[in-house]
């Protein structure tokens, strides 16, 4: 959700997590965690962030968000009970996805 930079720190992240032999998928209901990268310069964009966060949550998955939003408000209303992940951490992808699959 949002500027280049985002996706470049998504392809970042897919590429680390395909290396310790994660499969990547666009399927949402295919996938046991989300992985939401967020931009907070944009409101709509991070309106549609908080949307598919809380379909998240509401579906039972475990969800990692990772970009702008968590680094700039970790106490925003929503993000309670998921994994963050902010700009500057993005090479520690991987620990946290296993972290938040395990519960």
């Amino acid at each position: 959700f949002g500027c280049a930079h985002n996706i470049s720190d998504g392809e970042y992240m897919k590429g680390a997590l395909k290396t310790y032999g994660y499969t990547v998928t666009d399927k949402r209901e295919d996938a046991q965690v989300w992985v939401i990268n967020s931009c907070t310069v944009k409101d709509p964009s991070q309106a549609s962030f908080m949307r598919v966060v809380t379909e998240g949550k509401d579906k039972g998955k475990g969800v990692v968000v990772a970009g702008c939003v968590p680094q700039a408000d970790r106490k925003l209303k929503g993000l309670e009970d998921v994994s963050m992940i902010g700009v500057s951490q993005i090479e520690n992808i991987v620990s946290v996805v296993e972290d938040t699959a395990k519960g």
